[in-house]
């Protein structure tokens, strides 16, 4: 019986010294990163109204195109998370504001030339021409 206690005991350490740390340290190093890459993005965000974006970004700390970080532990872990969240569905780019556009409702009847003449106003009493007797 206790054999096969003592069998346990050392396959329980062995899962624990080969698979439960890695997967913890994996796991923070992701969540590090993540927050590396969030503060990131609240840079960018801060800087959207500013007359020079590229200056502002760098105020903070950051750079305007890759690897984003102007050091090598942030540069890693930032990219270890983009690559862990992009493969979970995350999408860490920043793409710029799309212009606004007058569309037309999809239901909406095309306009003849007809309909056209019809909305146009009509010109002020002064400028039309004068009625002949």
């Amino acid at each position: 019986m206790n054999e096969k206690l003592e069998r346990i005991v050392r396959l329980l350490k062995k899962v624990l010294l080969w698979f439960i740390l890695p997967l913890v340290l994996l796991i923070f190093s992701f969540v590090l990163g993540e927050q590396f890459e969030v503060g990131r993005l609240s840079a960018i965000a801060s800087c959207e109204g500013s007359m020079n974006n590229a200056a502002c970004i760098r105020s903070k700390g950051y750079l305007t195109s890759p690897p984003y970080y102007p050091d090598l532990s942030r540069r890693y872990f930032g990219a270890y998370a983009r690559m862990i969240g992009s493969d979970l569905g995350a999408s860490y780019r920043v793409d710029p504001p799309t212009p606004a556009l007058n569309l037309k409702p999809a239901d909406a009847q095309p306009e003849d030339d007809e309909d056209l003449e019809e909305k146009k106003p009509a010109p002020p009493k002064d400028k039309q021409p004068a009625a002949k007797k």
